[in-house]
């Protein structure tokens, strides 16, 4: 049995990337990607947007920070990673792109903030909300070979 953890995404910031370090001193960028889907029902096109957190480390952070904007288009692929502070006895997760995976698409798109409204924008503002909680984790759990790349 194969099992796979990657994930690819395509959409738009919905926010300017936002500057952070790790414990020892590595540059992060965190920034949440719009990525807008279409479903049928009956003769019914819905269109619903989903927005994943993505946290990137290193070189591609530096790079992150500075040509990615608020509106503009980009697409992602990397792997899912949990983290777990048993002190505190939280965890959760984040999407963590590969080294490289990351590529920027058009111009920034100007528009007006959305509203956050909706069961998906509830969880965002909780999990922005429980970023500084995250940044402030030891990364002991975090694997050696990204350490080792920024």
């Amino acid at each position: 049995m194969s099992f796979s953890n990657e994930f690819r995404i395509h959409g738009n910031l919905a926010r300017d990337p936002r500057r952070g370090r790790t414990g020892s001193g590595v540059t992060t960028a965190f920034y949440v990607v719009a990525v807008e889907h279409q479903s049928r029902q009956g003769d019914s096109v819905q269109t619903s947007t989903d927005f994943i957190p993505i946290t990137t480390y290193g070189k591609q952070a530096e790079s992150d920070l500075k040509y990615l904007a608020k509106g503009k288009e980009v697409s992602v692929r990397g792997r899912v990673r949990s983290w777990y502070d048993s002190v505190q006895k939280r965890g959760g997760f984040c999407f963590e792109p590969e080294p490289g995976c990351v590529r920027y698409i058009g111009a920034p798109i100007p528009r007006p903030e959305p509203a956050l409204e909706g069961e998906h924008d509830s969880w965002l503002q909780d999990y922005e909300a429980a970023m500084p909680q995250y940044d402030a984790v030891p990364h002991t759990t975090r694997p050696t070979r990204i350490a080792a790349r920024a």
